[in-house]
Order: structure tokens, then C-alpha cells, then sequence
């Protein structure tokens, strides 16, 4: 077995002293670095989420601003569409109202006709019975 003596002994752990500081040292430079990483992350983590908030805040009113004019131009479009649907229906009431005077008409002549012809046949029939009575044929 062999023995260490002292001044190897004082050696070796300055040297393993320094090993352990270099490594301390270079864990406490990491965590430097780690933090200051952090730190940029969180500080650009907070620039983009309040540019994404004003992105969306944009994109809001934008839609809101869309949805309003179609609004409008859907009102607009109602209104029009019932003017004219309300024109048409008076122009479907008239027409409406002339074909039933038309009919009445029609049916009024045909009347008239009827009457006629009717009349025309009594006459006839009238004069033939006393014709017939007084001999003339």
C-alpha cells in the first residue's frame, strides 16, 4: 500500500479545490446566462402578446367595421326590395281588379247576346202562333 504524503496530499486537493471552483464558477456563469435568457424570453413573450392584442384588437374593429356595412347594405337592400314588392303588388291589385272588370264585361255582352237571340226567338215564335192562327201560313 502505498501513503500519500502530505505535500502530494495538499496537491491534489488544490488541484481538485480549483477543479470544483472552475466548475461553480462555470454553473454560476450558466445560471447568469440562464436568467438573462429568461428574461429576454419574458420580455419578448410580452412584446409579442401585446402585439398579437393589438393585431386582434384591429382585426376587431375591422369585422366590426365589415359586419356594420353589410348591415347597412342589407337594410338598404330590404328596404329596396320592399318597395318593390309593394309596387308590384299594387300593379298585381290593379291588373287583378281590370281582368274581373274584363270578365264583367265579357259576361255582361254575353248576357246581352243571350238576351237578344231570346228575344229574337219569342218574336219569332209569337209571330208564327198568330200567323198560324190568323192563316197566314
Amino acid at each position: 500500500m502505498d501513503f500519500v504524503t502530505r505535500p502530494e496530499f495538499e496537491e491534489h486537493r488544490n488541484h481538485m479545490d480549483s477543479r470544483f471552483n472552475t466548475l461553480e464558477d462555470n454553473i454560476k456563469e450558466v445560471k447568469k446566462e440562464l436568467t438573462t435568457t429568461k428574461l429576454e424570453l419574458k420580455t419578448d413573450i410580452n412584446n409579442l402578446r401585446s402585439e398579437i392584442k393589438g393585431d386582434i384588437n384591429n382585426l376587431r374593429s375591422e369585422i366590426k367595421g365589415d359586419i356594420n356595412n353589410l348591415k347597412s347594405e342589407i337594410k338598404g337592400d330590404m328596404n329596396n326590395l320592399r318597395t318593390e314588392l309593394k309596387t308590384d303588388i299594387k300593379d298585381l291589385k290593379v291588373d287583378l281588379i281590370s281582368l274581373f272588370d274584363e270578365k264583367e264585361k265579357a259576361n255582361k255582352e254575353e248576357m246581352k247576346h243571350t238576351q237578344i237571340k231570346w228575344y229574337i226567338a219569342t218574336t219569332l215564335i209569337i209571330v208564327g202562333v198568330v200567323g198560324r192562327i190568323l192563316g197566314f201560313y
